[in-house]
């Protein structure tokens, strides 16, 4: 288990890393490449560690603590700061349209420093729907429901591609396929099949290479080429659990797992790090602001966790129980 877990961590911070320089890159072939797989991989990561045991009701009070707390939280300090930083007008500021409304739809409404909070209530539903099915039902039914759910997403990105719902409720059609899809192979030994994820990563590069448009925003509701660009992100996640598996005993993945063991508070503040580098303090190249916003948010994390009141509010954490006298 311990080997399990560290491995993992270091998918994390590969995952985290991905993140953070596909919003800050100017390379936007790049940028194409990570965002084919770095949300699958979170998604598809949750399903691998899913316990479906836990009763639904308990299961949904622990995840919105631990999820949609933290969510309220940085919403209240990040969404008012991103109006005050973008919105000109000082009367519009405080306005319902431009303050209350998005902080209510979220999803596709928060940008900037609060853009990437659109994840965080996806998963939380992403999960609960998830849990509900693996309870109730075999994973091949399961599998029947996940091909409805894909096939959905992707009619209604071709048919409606502006259509979206409030939290990011309308990409739990792709990503529940995706976190129950990593729930059903948890148990297969990846590295054996490394040639062929290697084959499918290189055909899938070099699509996007070529002007195919193989890459995904989930966010937006784009998730790419139907089938191609799922099988892509599918082998390249595979490929990076292998390396990560690699990676667990070395000092660079050592390194990754730390950043992995923080990336829910890098995923919340790595946005707001990187723009105010760049915005109040002239930083405009890519590289010092990606290091800046890996290393601040792992300082606050590590702040976070020393404060048990903040790591219940910030980090979803239980309260400490006081040991009997």
């Amino acid at each position: 288990m311990n080997k399990r877990l560290a491995w993992i961590d270091v998918l994390r911070g590969l995952g985290i890393v991905a993140v953070v320089v596909g919003h800050v890159t100017f390379n936007r072939a790049l940028a194409a490449q990570i965002f084919m797989f770095h949300m699958p991989l979170f998604f598809l990561l949750g399903g691998w560690l899913h316990d479906p045991v836990t009763p639904q009701r308990d299961y949904l009070k622990a995840k919105a603590r631990s999820l949609l707390l933290p969510y309220v939280c940085f919403l209240v300090i990040l969404w008012p700061l991103e109006v005050m930083m973008s919105v000109a007008d000082p009367a519009a500021r405080w306005s319902w349209p431009v303050l209350v409304e998005p902080m209510l739809y979220g999803g596709q409404m928060l940008t900037g420093f609060a853009g990437v909070l659109w994840f965080v209530t996806c998963y939380f539903l992403t999960q609960q729907l998830s849990h509900f099915l693996l309870r109730r039902f075999t994973l091949p039914v399961c599998a029947g429901v996940c091909g409805v759910m894909l096939a959905t997403a992707w009619l209604t990105a071709w048919l409606w591609p502006d259509w979206a719902l409030p939290l990011a409720a309308d990409v739990v059609l792709f990503a529940a396929p995706l976190y129950l899809l990593g729930y059903a192979v948890r148990d297969v030994a990846l590295a054996r099949w490394t040639p062929l994820w290697i084959a499918l990563t290189l055909g899938a590069v070099l699509l996007n290479v070529g002007g195919v448009g193989n890459t995904m925003d989930m966010k937006a509701g784009d998730y790419g080429l139907p089938i191609v660009t799922l099988v892509s992100a599918l082998a390249v996640v595979a490929l990076l659990a292998v390396l990560a598996q690699r990676l667990q005993a070395t000092m660079a993945g050592r390194t990754l797992a730390v950043l992995g063991g923080a990336s829910m508070t890098i995923m919340f503040l790595h946005q707001f790090v990187q723009l105010m580098m760049a915005k109040q303090f002239g930083i405009t190249q890519a590289l010092p602001r990606i290091a800046g916003a890996l290393v601040a948010c792992w300082l606050m994390h590590r702040l976070l966790c020393a404060w048990p009141l903040a790591a219940q509010l910030f980090l979803g954490r239980r309260p400490a129980i006081r040991a009997a006298t």
